[in-house]
Parts: C-alpha cells; structure tokens; sequence
C-alpha cells in the first residue's frame, strides 16, 4: 500500500508516543559521625518520599561530610585519619548500578580536623574547612578526578568574644563560586566569612572577609542560584546572614541578619546548615536544640528574607538538611535521633509537609545525592 503524505501524518497523530519516564528513585548517600561506621546508601522514592533501608557501602575512619565531583562517578568525604595531623580526604568511585564504593586512595588535610569540603565545579581541585587546625587547604584533582598531594594551606588568624567557642580560629564551611575562581569560608571562631582566590587549582590567595556580630559564629555559607548572595548560618547566635557577593572583586557586604528561631523561644539552641533551594525562591537553615528547621522566601530584587515557617525535624540535632536535585523534598539528618526524615516542599510557597517516612541511620550528618 502506498502511504500518502495524508495518510502518514494521520498514522503518526492516532499512533501513541512512547513517553520517557521521569527517574522516580534517588539515590543517595549519607556520611556518620559515629566511629566505627562507614558510608552508608539509600534511596529516596520521589513519589512518596520513602527511603529504602540503607547500608553500608564505603569503609572510611569517621566520615563526615561529603561531595560529588561535578562529572565523574567519584565521591569524596573528610575522614578523620589515625596519624598527626588527623585530617584526611577520601575518593571512591561510585557504581551506579549497585551504589558501591570503591576507594581510590585518601589525602591528607595538612591539619587536625577536617569538617567540610566542597569540590571545584570544574573539578579541579578540592577546598577544604579545618575545624580543629582552623584552616583552608586545598588538594587538586586529577583528570579522573583522583586526589593529589596538598598544594596549600592557608592558616587562619584572630579570635573573638566567646572564650569558650571562639578562642582561636575554627573554620567551619567553604562555597565556591560558580567559575570556581572563588572560595568563601566561614569561621566560627574568628567571626568571618574569609574569602580567598583559587589560582590554578593549587594556591589559596586571601582577598578580603566579611566580619560578623561578635560572638555570632559563622559556620555555613550557601551561594544563591544567581550567584550574588550568599547565605551564611551563624552558629552561635542562631541567626542567618544575607551577603552580597561580588564575583569579580571577591568581596561581601552585609544585607540583612535574621533570626531562625521562634521570638518567644529562650533555651538553648545552636544552628547548624544552611541550603538554598534549587528554583532560588527558598532558603532553609536548620537549629539544633530547638530542633527544627526555619524556611524563609527570598526576595528576588534584593536577596532579602522573610519568614515563611519553623517546621520540627522530628528527631534531636538536626546536624544537617539537604535538598535533592529535583526540589521536592528536603531531608533532615538528625545525629542524635539516628534518623534521617523526609518532608515535602511546596514549590509556590516553600512551606515543608513532612511525608511521613523516615530512616534509621547512625549518627548522619551529612547527605548527597548523586545523578549520572
């Protein structure tokens, strides 16, 4: 039968298209804070938000946080090594289809206590927060994105005026910018937020900080969607900072300082992390003690924020929260419940549902969500 230019388009409209189905698990992985344990994996149903029991994939000597090389199947996690100093870097490479981890050698930190990293978005080199040596060093990559020997070590100096927190310098949390020409670092004990210039992957030049409140205590930063604000949780204080960022003089000025907790609340809490949301109409931060975390909309014309909610984690310590690619759901980490619990973000208001799904886990404290 001849098929006309007529009949072929009425064929192709009555015929169905085969539809590309949408990932509907996540997978993830989750770092400890409990000796012993290694690195475990999960997934996140992103229907239901249901997580499936994790299990432990990678052996590393206390891992904590965690990172995703921008290309390749690689994680990386701090780790706190047996020798002096204690801190280290591990690389695995990530089995997508079994979400094993094989390792592929450990660096070290050049200092005691290394507590965050984030890696070059061009992965060429990994920026680490010193906690307890109250340092930045960095560790370049390879072209398979294999860690390398220290290239430097930047060594913070000051205190402020909290004797018992802040009596010498505590780096605490790096972002980098999008060109990762940038690194911004907070310090919980001098009360900065330190900026330096990547050169080449393998130097850290300090070019200007940003001083908080005394006795605020910077400890995570998040760089908006944009680019040009930077959101900086203050420990001590429990209050979020809102910087403008200039990516072409690598400087900061202060915006707005806003409180995460309840007016009426009085006892003890501190904060912890700080994410913003991937449509960068939302910022999250969340409180240990108060146990929960503060939702607040930001201002597209000025960065500015506005409380939106104080939504319970249900769980003690919520060390860590963490958004997956997709924004629809956050997820809680808390340390001292063992638990990890999902919650539902709404995409228009940026309010959280919890799913009613949680996970046991030991002590995480840090999630991230690989994609292929």
């Amino acid at each position: 039968m001849r098929i006309t230019t007529r009949l072929f388009m009425a064929l192709l409209m009555t015929t169905p298209i085969p539809q590309i189905a949408e990932a509907r698990e996540q997978p993830l992985y989750i770092g400890t804070g409990q000796a012993g344990a290694g690195i475990y994996a999960s997934t996140l149903d992103l229907e239901t938000g249901k997580f499936s029991t994790p299990r432990e994939v990678g052996e590393a000597p206390r891992p904590g946080f965690l990172a995703l090389h921008p290309e390749l199947p690689i994680l990386y996690s701090v780790t706190k090594e047996s020798g002096t100093p204690s801190g280290g870097v591990r690389a695995f490479r990530i089995d997508h289809e079994t979400q094993n981890l094989s390792p592929l050698g450990m660096q070290s930190s050049g200092d005691e206590n290394a507590t965050h990293l984030v890696v070059d978005p061009n992965g060429r080199a990994i920026v680490v927060a010193n906690y307890g040596g109250g340092s930045t060093s960095a560790i370049p990559l390879t072209n398979t994105g294999e860690l390398k020997p220290l290239t430097a070590l930047a060594k913070h100096e000051g205190s402020s005026v909290n004797k018992q927190r802040q009596g010498e310098p505590h780096a605490h949390g790096v972002a980098l910018d999008a060109a990762g020409k940038f690194a911004c670092v907070a310090d919980l004990g001098t009360d900065e937020v330190i900026v330096y210039r990547i050169v080449d992957g393998l130097k850290l030049e300090r070019v200007s900080a940003w001083n908080a409140k005394p006795g605020a205590g910077p400890r995570h930063v998040a760089l908006h969607t944009n680019g040009r604000w930077l959101y900086c949780i203050n420990e001590l204080d429990s209050t979020m900072s809102v910087l403008s960022f200039d990516d072409q003089a690598g400087t900061l000025a202060e915006i707005q300082t806003v409180s995460t907790l309840p007016a009426e609340y009085d006892q003890p809490s501190f904060t912890a992390e700080v994410v913003v949301h991937p449509s960068g109409k939302f910022v999250y931060g969340s409180n240990r003690g108060h146990d929960s975390t503060a939702a607040f909309a930001i201002d597209q014309e000025t960065g500015k924020l506005s409380l939106i909610e104080i939504e319970p984690t249900q769980g003690g310590h919520p060390r860590f929260i963490g958004i997956e690619p997709s924004g629809k759901y956050l997820i809680a980490a808390n340390r001292d419940a063992n638990n990890l619990v999902s919650f539902a973000i709404d995409p228009q208001t940026g309010t959280l549902e919890p799913t009613g799904h949680q996970i046991e886990s030991p002590k995480p404290i840090c999630v991230v969500f690989p994609t292929e």
